[in-house]
């Protein structure tokens, strides 16, 4: 009659059988939170920098908020509420999750962690698409008035041509979202060969 102690060559121990489970069981969880978290300090160091980007975005979209700014397209000033609202709580959502990451990667029920990565994961990715899509819409928005925006106005009356857009407005504005394509363009590059290198 076999002992339980005793060791099968195959299967090994118990508890060799059970750290071998746990293993097997956290590589996806490990890779979700990868696609979500920063994967270093230094990265959420440099997100929390980056902060400055939305509320700059923030502040010259309720500066420029009165339709009187840019009766062209008076819009161009809700893209960049609402983008630098959502692209900030997508920095704080993205540092969140790599501190809680610490704590999940040392959790005993591997089934919980993944739960919660899920969520961020889904919640994330949500935001994310959010504010690609945000941006074509701003991007028609702007783009689509360039040939005919004007930016003076008769200072003597006080009057504001039809075709007027501030100019301080329109062009942060029009480089903020070349910026974003730019940026966006890098993240898919830089998820892209990181994959490859991570699959040989």
């Amino acid at each position: 009659m076999r002992n339980e102690n005793d060791v099968d060559p195959f299967l090994g121990s118990s508890s060799e059988r059970q750290s071998l489970n746990e293993n097997e069981s956290q590589p996806w969880i490990n890779y979700l939170v990868g696609a979500v978290v920063s994967p270093s300090v230094i990265s959420v160091i440099i997100l929390l920098l980056l902060l400055f980007i939305p509320i700059t975005v923030l502040v010259v979209g309720i500066n420029y908020h009165d339709p009187h700014y840019c009766p062209i397209e008076p819009h161009i000033s809700t893209f960049l509420i609402v983008h630098g609202s959502v692209l900030f709580g997508w920095i704080i959502f993205t540092i969140i999750p790599t501190i809680l990451a610490k704590k999940l990667s040392s959790n005993d029920d591997p089934y919980i962690s993944g739960i919660i990565v899920i969520i961020l994961s889904v919640m994330t990715i949500i935001c994310t698409i959010f504010l690609i899509i945000w941006t074509i819409v701003g991007s028609i928005w702007t783009f689509n008035v360039f040939y005919w925006v004007t930016y003076y106005y008769d200072t003597k009356n006080n009057f504001y041509p039809y075709n007027y857009c501030q100019p301080e407005l329109y062009r942060f504005t029009f480089v903020y979202i070349i910026l974003s394509y730019i940026f966006v363009f890098l993240q898919i590059c830089y998820y892209c060969f990181n994959n490859m290198f991570n699959w040989k």
